[in-house]
C-alpha cells in the first residue's frame, strides 16, 4: 500500500487555500492496507493541546533513525493535538511526535520539541481499533550549559544556563573574597566583594573565568544605596528624575523614602523582608515594630540562606491588627559593609481567621511510594508547597486557613530531590516527569472546601460548606 501526503502543496485556484490533510493511496496488491493509529499531543508541562505536530511512525526502533532517515508513516495534530494516521500495515513501529519547525521530517535535536512512546507499538491484523496513544511533547534536557555572562558590574556577576544550575560545581573561592549565590530560575548571581587590587577570579573550575577590575569598587559605592528589594526600581526611575533635574550628588538624586508599602500577611507564618542587595548583618535595636500604638518587644530576625537579599522575620502576629515595621539608619548592612541611610517602613495588615477558609484536597490514582510535590498557585503567585511519598493509591492532604481566593492545584511526580519538574531526555529514555493539574472550586472566607484530583485524568469534584 503506497501513500501520497501532499501536505500544502495543492490549493483551490481562486483563493489559494490549501487542502487539509489531502492524499492519496493505491495498492499493488489484493487489497489496501487499513489498520489505524490515533491520539493526542499535549504540551508535557502546560499540559495543553499542541496544534501542527507531526506525529510519525518508524519501521526502524533505532534511537538515531530520528536524526538520519525519515518516517514510514506521518500525520500532523489538528488544533485539538488529535492525530489519525490511516492505512496503516500490520507490524513494529517506533512511533515520535516532533515539532517540526523546519517541515523536513527529521529532529534537529536542538529547538525541536518531541515526545515518543516508551515501547514499541505492535500493529496486528485484528480489527478492533487501537488504543488512542498520549504522547508528551517536551524540550529535550540537554547537560548544563552556561549560555551567558555578565559582570560588567563590580560586586555581582549574572551567569545565565540553559536550565537551572543547582548542578553548578565551582573551585576554591580566593581568600580576599566575600562570597554569596542565589539562583533565580536560570540565572544564578554571584554577589562578592574583594578590597584587594587583582586580575582575575576563576569561578568554574576549568571554565570561564570572571575579570574583576581594580577601580570599579570605588566607583560601585558612591551610588550604592540599601532599599527595599521591591522598590528599587521605582527608586531609581525617581533618582534618574532628580539627575535629570540638575541634581548633583548620590545625596540629592535620592527620591528620599517612599510612603510605606502595606502587604496583607497570613498570621501564621513569617514575612519574608526583601532588599536590593544581599543583607549579612542587621542591628535589631534599630528595628521598631508597632501595633496599635504599642512597641513589640519580642520578635527574631534571620537571614535566608538561599535568598541573600532575603530576611524573615518572625513574631507572634495577632489577627485583624495592622503592624508598622521601621528600620532606622544602620538597621541592616550588606555584603560591602554599607548600611542603609533611609528609614524603611513597611505596614502589614494580619488577616482574620474570617478572612480564611480550609482546603481538604484528596488525590487518587497515586503511585504508591512514589514521590510527590503538590504546589498550591493563587494565580501566578505560590501560596504553598508541599512534599510527601504517596502511602497509598489514595492520599489525602489538608491546607487550612488559607486566604480567600480561587486556587490551582498542581502535582509532580519527580524523581529526584530537586522538588521541581525536570524535562525528558530522549537519548537517555527518561520521559519527562509526570505532572498534573486542577482549578479548585473559589474557596469562600471561612469556608471549607473539599475538592477531589487524580493523578491520571484531570477531574476533580468538589463541595464546599461553611465552618
Amino acid at each position: 500500500t503506497y501513500t501520497i501526503n501532499f501536505g500544502t502543496a495543492v490549493k483551490d485556484l481562486h483563493e489559494g487555500n490549501p487542502a487539509k490533510d489531502l492524499r492519496f493511496v493505491f495498492s499493488t496488491g489484493d487489497y489496501i492496507d487499513s489498520l489505524t493509529v490515533r491520539g493526542s499531543v499535549a504540551d508535557a508541562f502546560k499540559l495543553e493541546p499542541v496544534e501542527n505536530v507531526t506525529v510519525m511512525l518508524y519501521d526502524e526502533i533505532s534511537d538515531s533513525i530520528l536524526r538520519k532517515s525519515k518516517p514510514y508513516y506521518f500525520a500532523r495534530t489538528d488544533k485539538r493535538g488529535l492525530f489519525t494516521i490511516p492505512n496503516v500495515r500490520a507490524g513494529q513501529f517506533k512511533v515520535v511526535a516532533l515539532d517540526d519547525k523546519d517541515q523536513n521530517l527529521l529532529w534537529n535535536g536542538s529547538d525541536e520539541r518531541l515526545a515518543y512512546l516508551d515501547s514499541v507499538l505492535v500493529m496486528g491484523d485484528s480489527l478492533r481499533p487501537a488504543k488512542p496513544l498520549a504522547l508528551r511533547l517536551f524540550t529535550d534536557q540537554p547537560a548544563l550549559r552556561l549560555k551567558d555572562k555578565l559582570s560588567r558590574n563590580f560586586g555581582r556577576v549574572k551567569l545565565t544556563y540553559n536550565s537551572v544550575p543547582d548542578s553548578v560545581i565551582f573551585g576554591s573561592d580566593p581568600p580576599d573574597v566575600k562570597v554569596l549565590r542565589e539562583i533565580e530560575g536560570d540565572t544564578m548571581f554571584i554577589w562578592y566583594d574583594r578590597v584587594q587590587d587583582s586580575t582575575a577570579w576563576n569561578l568554574l573550575p576549568g571554565g570561564d573565568t570572571i575579570i574583576v577590575k581594580s577601580t570599579t569598587r570605588a566607583a560601585f559605592l558612591r551610588n550604592h544605596r540599601v532599599i527595599w528589594g521591591d522598590e528599587a526600581a521605582t527608586a531609581q526611575a525617581a533618582s534618574r528624575r532628580n539627575n535629570n533635574r540638575g541634581a548633583t550628588s548620590p545625596t540629592a538624586a535620592a527620591a528620599g523614602p517612599l510612603p510605606p508599602k502595606t502587604v496583607s500577611h497570613h498570621p501564621a507564618r513569617p514575612v519574608a523582608l526583601p532588599f536590593n542587595f544581599p543583607i549579612t548583618a542587621f542591628d535589631t535595636s534599630r528595628w521598631k515594630i508597632m501595633v496599635d500604638s504599642v512597641q513589640v518587644g519580642v520578635f527574631s530576625v534571620a537571614p535566608d540562606t538561599l535568598q541573600p537579599r532575603n530576611l524573615t522575620l518572625r513574631l507572634d502576629w495577632k489577627p485583624e491588627k495592622n503592624y508598622l515595621l521601621t528600620l532606622l539608619p544602620g538597621a541592616i548592612t550588606d555584603l560591602w559593609g554599607v548600611a542603609n541611610t533611609d528609614t524603611l517602613r513597611r505596614r502589614f495588615t494580619i488577616l482574620s481567621d474570617k478572612q480564611l477558609g480550609d482546603l481538604a484536597l484528596t488525590i487518587k490514582d497515586l503511585l504508591p511510594q512514589k514521590r510527590y510535590v503538590l504546589q498550591l498557585f493563587n494565580g501566578t503567585t505560590l501560596e504553598i508547597q508541599r512534599t510527601f511519598t504517596a502511602e497509598a493509591e489514595q492520599q489525602k492532604l489538608t491546607f487550612p486557613q488559607l486566604p480567600a481566593a480561587t486556587y490551582s492545584a498542581r502535582l509532580i511526580e519527580y524523581r529526584n530531590g530537586n522538588r521541581r519538574w525536570d524535562s525528558g531526555n530522549y537519548f537517555a529514555h527518561r520521559q519527562p516527569e509526570r505532572i498534573f493539574e486542577k482549578k479548585m472550586p473559589a474557596l469562600r472566607a471561612n469556608w471549607e472546601v473539599e475538592a477531589t484530583m487524580q493523578a491520571g485524568e484531570n477531574v476533580a469534584e468538589e463541595k464546599s460548606r461553611k465552618l
